[in-house]
């Protein structure tokens, strides 16, 4: 269970609870649908669950707390933020669109969207916030290790990372609609900042990734002697 806590001016806080073991888009929308929430209003390409009106998008669901939460804050403004998990305890305090953002990839992880929620292991492993480096190695990490799964499974397994390069295409494209879609529940600027900020690490994260492995490789010297 990842606790995270935001404290804001005037001694006001915020706190959500995520549980790694539950998929966050199984409850229900809080309160009637919205539209920013509907799944064909803005629908992703790459969506492939079946259209309907009142259907909620799960992704834009899993984050729909966190939205609210932050639809009337500044992205600059600074927030102390202290995140929890077994016997870990993270506290920094940095500006709202950043603090936002850790949540958020949390969350959107964890979702019933069928393509975030790939990165569940990512989610299950989370390092609240992990710099570009540890991100590329943990992305690296989980692919590998899925790849080395399907081998078992006697399935053909992906050594190039070519899945990997097409479901950051398809992450980006969740991205950059979601964006729309917060912007539509918002006032202020942090929480779809926030989603941006995420979109264009990830796209830095991609970046590292192909070119990486060759900086990598030093450290995994005593490994590869034998």
């Amino acid at each position: 269970m990842f606790r995270y806590s935001f404290y804001f001016a005037a001694d006001q806080k915020v706190e959500f609870e995520v549980d790694e073991a539950a998929l966050s888009a199984s409850a229900e929308p809080c309160g009637p649908l919205p539209e920013w929430l509907r799944l064909d209003t803005f629908r992703c390409a790459c969506c492939t669950l079946p259209a309907g009106e009142d259907r909620p998008c799960p992704a834009a669901l899993s984050i729909q707390p966190v939205v609210e939460a932050f639809a009337d804050r500044i992205s600059h403004e600074q927030v102390r933020v202290a995140v929890e998990v077994d016997d870990l305890h993270v506290e920094a305090t940095m500006a709202n669109q950043n603090a936002a953002r850790s949540i958020i990839g949390l969350q959107l992880a964890l979702s019933a969207c069928p393509i975030l929620g790939k990165l569940r292991p990512m989610a299950v492993y989370h390092l609240p916030f992990g710099s570009r480096d540890h991100t590329v190695f943990r992305y690296l990490g989980m692919y590998l290790i899925s790849q080395y799964l399907r081998k078992l499974d006697g399935n053909d397994p992906d050594w190039d990372l070519e899945g990997l390069r097409a479901l950051f295409a398809n992450i980006h494209d969740v991205n950059e609609k979601l964006a729309d879609r917060i912007r539509a529940a918002s006032e202020r600027d942090a929480a779809v900042n926030s989603l941006v900020f995420l979109d264009t690490f990830a796209h830095a994260v991609e970046i590292d990734l192909f070119t990486s492995l060759t900086k990598l490789k030093p450290l995994f010297a005593p490994l590869l002697a034998d």
